[in-house]
């Protein structure tokens, strides 16, 4: 049973309204974690604005990829049920996504592996190897790290947003 209760459109403050309408919109659907965020207006839009900057520059597999480990090294189903279907859509198999704490050499290229291990250690060390940095900046541009770590950072924001406030699927 969620902590919060997800806020309809009508049910939310004015400041939430359209932002909840343009989540309706770009998603089809309304999301509790959105809903359920818009109980603070401030809160749902820098999440939102933060979300759709992570749209820009980096390649979506590696977003996904990044962002999917995150969630499942924290056991969020909510977020991990989500992602999972942005990271087929950006071209990850099944087999990948359910390898994902598995050893999984032969699934992921060096990049992609790459981009695991920096999720891995940002999720659970909230740090990141010198060394890894330098193989990953081997395929990313500084513009394109600052949206990998922002990708994995969101994940881990709303994976604990989720766990908070008992926030479940539709």
């Amino acid at each position: 049973m969620p902590h919060a209760k997800p806020l309809t459109i009508d049910q939310a403050p004015e400041a939430s309204k359209p932002l909840l309408k343009a989540i309706e919109e770009k998603f089809g659907q309304s999301l509790n974690i959105f809903s359920t965020l818009a109980h603070q207006p401030d809160v749902l839009g820098g999440v939102t604005q933060i979300n759709d900057g992570l749209q820009n520059d980096l390649p979506a597999k590696y977003r996904e990829l990044a962002y999917y480990k995150a969630s499942q090294l924290n056991a969020c189903d909510y977020c991990s049920h989500y992602h999972r279907q942005a990271a087929k859509k950006a071209g990850l198999s099944d087999k990948q996504l359910d390898s994902m704490n598995a050893d999984a050499n032969d699934l992921f290229d060096e990049k992609e592996q790459s981009v695991l291990r920096y999720a891995e250690q940002l999720t659970q060390k909230a740090d990141v190897d010198a060394a890894l940095v330098v193989e990953i900046k081997t395929f990313l541009d500084d513009r394109q790290l600052v949206t990998l770590a922002a990708a994995v950072a969101l994940a881990n924001f709303t994976n604990r947003v989720n766990h908070g406030l008992g926030i479940e699927l539709p």
